[in-house]
């Protein structure tokens, strides 16, 4: 049996100690018991026998003889008598002729040689120790030897009671001790339950435990010990995940995706950003290995690579979906994403590479941006360069003519050309204005009345050349007021109306309707004209993009309305809307809050402080 508990040692141990402490006084009791009465019975063998020996001096035989046995009886000694040639004269306790010669006995050789001896041997009948002393008689004529001896028959009875003794007390100490033990072992093993407990509660994360034990000293320091590590672990635990939440902080704030991948490419950490790239695994991409979730061996090849050497590597793909590189190319047409990929070896202490970080970079926005610059710097030399062109040709062939109506005719097409150039240089200054103040427009309390009557001054002639029919249909029952910018709303709604009118046939009808809620205002500009084809009509709203650009040019348009139109209602935290079929004209429709974003920010912060109030 293994015994694993404290409590089960410690009684074990008691017990033990128990047993041989008795078994030792026992065998201690025996001992002084056995070494007393054998020195007291040799002290009285030895003053019997000097006793004796002077009786045989001058004493004749028969009343020797006579004399010893009644001595023998009275004492309980045996008495013996031995001449020089060992042969035994006279004995108490056995007839003389049956004795063997004793000469060579232990005790008589020693007497011979030194005076005085004595021995002990068992007796073979009784099994107990006899004791002998002899003195030599060197005066005496027959008598070389006298011996006496005693069975130490007391010893058989001292044990018999001394084991009745022990037994009882033996009894009783055990029950003692027992009690004694399980008290001693509870007080110790008590307290250890409880650091028991302690621990059990620490390794659970239950830190803040208190234990409080003032006894014994020594698992008292203990328990205190074990309350500060738990606090300097709490404390390290709390830096730990300061440290964690800081680098998640930063981690998430990125705006590429980071994927930490061990040495078998099994991603070990993902920021914000991994996720999103991946939208199409519902799940968590954490544990999962990198060709789930990018099935191209580029990307693996550029891992392993790292892995192996450690170097820095870069490389850039295309994605479509769960496509990669050309594949995706060919199947994404002009919806692919262009990734760029950049691999770093993260080292152990020990120096061995132990995973990677791979560094993912959509550079699909940043590449439209670019196309969009180009574009944009292509478009503004191409407007600008056809009115300078004609202007600089115009104003030379001016410069030659004489003829009054030559005159009038090139001064018409510089005139002409002049103002496109004007409208184009104030709708670009508009729109850089516009993205300069991000939501910052100055705006304050209008009628819609104020604002439909803008547009449609502003509109008027052109109706007017066109012969067509600007429709207006306003509807503010409750007279409600609107918190916008009036001259962006203005401007906004007459490029809406005049864009309708230029892609509408001569005499065509636009309408242009307003719809006033307690939350928010609605726009719309129908027309029944030539219409949008469905592919194009994510790209209206870019700079310079036209449908039909014979038709928007020769209309005297820049190409910059529908982006003007995008930016003022972005401007006021609005929507813009497109619905468009071809041969049935067009409906674009604007939705602003009534009351401005910042205005009903914080008329609602307002309300929520008075409530508090």
């Amino acid at each position: 049996m293994q015994y694993k508990s404290i409590r089960a040692r410690l009684a074990l141990t008691t017990f033990l100690v128990l047993v041989c402490s008795l078994l030792g006084s026992m065998w201690i009791a025996n001992r002084a018991f056995s070494t007393t009465i054998r020195e007291t019975t040799y002290a009285e063998l030895s003053a019997k026998a000097d006793y004796l020996a002077t009786l045989t001096k001058d004493s004749p035989k028969p009343w020797l003889q006579e004399h010893f046995d009644s001595y023998a009886a009275s004492t309980a000694t045996r008495i013996t008598i031995i001449n020089r040639k060992g042969v035994v004269l006279f004995d108490s306790d056995y007839e003389a002729e049956i004795l063997n010669n004793h000469l060579y006995r232990e005790e008589v050789q020693a007497a011979l040689m030194n005076g005085k001896a004595f021995s002990e041997r068992r007796s073979s009948t009784q099994n107990l120790p006899v004791l002998y002393w002899a003195i030599a008689l060197e005066d005496h004529p027959t008598i070389a030897v006298l011996r006496v001896s005693k069975t130490l028959s007391q010893l058989a009875g001292y044990q018999t009671t001394y084991q009745s003794l022990f037994l009882r007390g033996v009894g009783i100490l055990i029950l003692f001790f027992l009690l004694l033990t399980f008290f001693v072992i509870t007080m110790i093993t008590r307290p250890l339950d409880q650091l028991k407990g302690l621990a059990r509660k620490y390794a659970t994360g239950e830190l803040q435990t208190k234990l409080h034990l003032t006894s014994p000293q020594e698992l008292a320091e203990l328990s205190h010990t074990m309350e500060e590590m738990a606090q300097e672990i709490q404390e390290k635990i709390s830096l730990v995940e300061f440290g964690k939440n800081q680098v998640e902080a930063i981690l998430n704030s990125l705006s590429e995706g980071i994927l930490l991948l061990d040495r078998n490419l099994n991603i070990k950490v993902a920021n914000q950003e991994a996720h999103l790239l991946f939208t199409d695994h519902k799940d968590s991409v954490l544990e999962r290995n990198l060709s789930q979730l990018i099935s191209s061996n580029e990307v693996r090849t550029l891992c392993n690579a790292t892995l192996l050497d450690g170097e820095e590597r870069e490389l850039t793909i295309e994605q479509y979906g769960h496509l990669f590189g050309q594949t995706a190319r060919i199947a994404g047409k002009q919806r692919v994403r262009e990734l760029k990929m950049l691999t770093c070896a993260v080292q152990s202490s020990e120096g061995f590479i132990s995973s990677v970080v791979l560094s993912i970079n959509d550079m699909t926005e940043l590449k439209r941006l670019e196309q969009i610059r180009k574009d944009f710097v292509a478009n503004v030399s191409h407007e600008l360069k056809t009115p300078i062109t004609s202007i600089a040709g115009f104003a030379e062939a001016l410069t030659e003519t004489q003829k009054p109506e030559e005159i009038i005719h090139f001064s018409k097409i510089i005139n002409r050309q002049a103002n496109r150039m004007k409208r184009l240089v104030e709708d670009l200054l508009l729109l850089s204005s516009l993205e300069q103040e991000q939501n910052k427009a100055s705006m304050s309390w209008t009628t819609l009345e104020q604002i439909v009557g803008e547009t449609e001054e502003a509109c008027k002639y052109r109706y007017e050349e066109r012969r067509s029919i600007l429709q207006i249909a306003p509807s503010n029952p409750d007279n409600l007021l609107l918190y916008v910018n009036e001259n962006l709303i203005a401007q906004a709604l007459t490029n809406l109306v005049i864009n309708a009118l230029n892609y509408s046939e001569a005499g065509a009808k636009v309408l242009l309707s307003a719809i006033v809620g307690e939350e928010q205002v609605t726009f719309s500009v129908l027309d029944h004209g030539i219409g949008i084809p469905r592919d194009v009509q994510d790209r209206i709203f870019e700079r310079f993009y036209r449908v039909d650009a014979a038709r928007s040019r020769s209309q005297g348009g820049t190409g910059l309305g529908l982006s003007i139109v995008k930016h003022i209602v972005n401007v006021h935290g609005g929507k813009l809307s497109l619905e468009s079929e071809i041969g049935r004209g067009s409906t674009f429709t604007i939705v602003l809050p009534r009351m401005g974003g910042h205005l009903k920010d914080l008329q609602k912060r307002s309300d929520e402080l008075y409530r508090k109030h």
